[in-house]
């Protein structure tokens, strides 16, 4: 019972986020005059297939119990792509210039030594290479959102501000900042916590079921803080392009 439980909430979570993909490229098309936003959500819907084909492979060949070194080198794999992606998507929607060359290049580059590292070894030392990389990135998402927000803080909403930027349009993008920091908050947790119990336990699988169905809900969080953050582009284009020029 416990490990067709398993089997069915893998299933589930990878249905949910491949239907998450799915549904952030459909809608992208009425957001091609916000480069930033519309590139932002390819990341994430990239990440989220990546997410769902991973917890597919995870419940067809059963490798928790079956082969559990590679169902942790699986796991620690779309976690370090994810944590690049999420890194990629939600720092550029605070700060347009962040995903230079430079940034893709080695973000991409530590990925790929991490992912080879991880499935020649199957090793838990090598998740050292995914913890330092996402602490990292982590790091960098706080350090812009604190900067962002503060330099929105001490813009004006008033009578001598620009008409779309207002006390209201002010705290509603302060607002959609803030759920994005819940929602590294979540990442954080669900992401360096996942990987400590894969370690911790790699042969069971009742953690997993649990970590799964949290999954369900982180991922679904943050799709709806991103497709809410839409709905207020132009202020929040605005507000984040004017907050860079704030000394």
């Amino acid at each position: 019972m416990e490990l067709e439980l398993y089997h069915l909430v893998l299933i589930l979570a990878g249905a949910v986020n491949l239907l998450i993909a799915v549904a952030l490229l459909h809608d992208n098309v009425y957001f091609n005059n916000y480069e930033v936003y519309r590139r932002a959500r390819i990341f994430v819907a990239v990440n989220y297939a990546i997410f769902g084909v991973g917890f597919l492979i995870h419940a067809y060949f059963s490798w928790r119990t079956s082969w559990p070194e590679a169902a942790s080198a699986l796991s620690v794999s779309y976690f370090h792509s994810g944590g690049v992606l999420f890194g990629w998507s939600h720092i550029s929607l605070m700060r347009p210039d962040y995903v230079t060359r430079r940034v893709v290049v080695r973000d991409l580059s530590i990925l790929a030594v991490g992912v080879v590292t991880y499935w020649t070894f199957l090793a838990p030392w090598t998740f050292a290479i995914f913890f330092v990389h996402a602490s990292y990135i982590a790091l960098m998402f706080y350090r812009t959102y604190f900067q962002v927000r503060r330099n929105i803080e001490r813009m004006p909403a008033d009578k001598q501000s620009p008409s779309w930027w207002t006390a209201e349009a002010k705290r509603t993008v302060l607002g959609f900042h803030h759920s994005f920091v819940i929602g590294c908050h979540l990442i954080v947790l669900f992401g360096l916590g996942s990987i400590v119990i894969t370690a911790a336990f790699p042969e069971d699988v009742w953690p997993y079921t649990v970590l799964m169905l949290s999954g369900i809900v982180v991922f679904c969080f943050i799709f709806y803080s991103l497709v809410e953050y839409g709905n207020v582009i132009d202020a929040a284009t605005n507000a984040t392009e004017d907050a860079s020029k704030v000394k």
